[in-house]
């Protein structure tokens, strides 16, 4: 706590001609023009160039060794194939799903082409109502007792 207290007062008490020094950037070299550093080939790039050259040809030189000059599969892709469907069983599958999809296509064509029942509306549904139940002709009527006439 006390080395708190101790570095606080030291800014404080500090001349401002230092604490302006400290957030200024220029240099104090005598000479203004910058300076790089020396362009050598002793960089990391060409140490990283040259191990990857390396590592490329010994890469192709083990590969050639284990699959016997090229005449066996790689074990890589030895590994793969034994992880993958075996293409007999995709071959069902992918049928199974053409299969389906060939259905819901005829489905949906059969769904697009039906039309909905015909309906008949009477120009005058009123023409019910019109005839004297008296005038009535025998053989020329028709029973209308479950006969709902709608108005819309």
């Amino acid at each position: 706590m006390a080395s708190r207290i101790l570095s606080s007062t030291r800014l404080v008490r500090a001349p401002l001609t230092r604490q302006i020094t400290r957030r200024n950037f220029a240099s104090d070299a005598k000479d203004a023009s910058p300076k790089f550093a020396e362009e050598t080939f002793n960089g990391n790039i060409w140490r990283n160039t040259v191990i990857a050259v390396i590592a490329g040809v010994a890469i192709y030189r083990i590969d050639q060794h284990l699959t016997n000059q090229g005449e066996e599969k790689h074990p890589f892709t030895k590994w793969i194939e034994y992880h993958m469907e075996s293409s007999e069983d995709m071959d069902k599958f992918n049928q199974q799903k053409l299969d389906d999809a060939s259905k819901l296509a005829e489905y949906r064509l059969v769904v697009q082409e039906a039309q909905r029942a015909p309906i008949y509306r009477l120009r005058n549904p009123e023409s019910f109502e019109r005839a004297s139940p008296r005038g009535l002709v025998t053989g020329q009527q028709v029973d209308l007792s479950d006969l709902k006439v709608r108005s819309d």
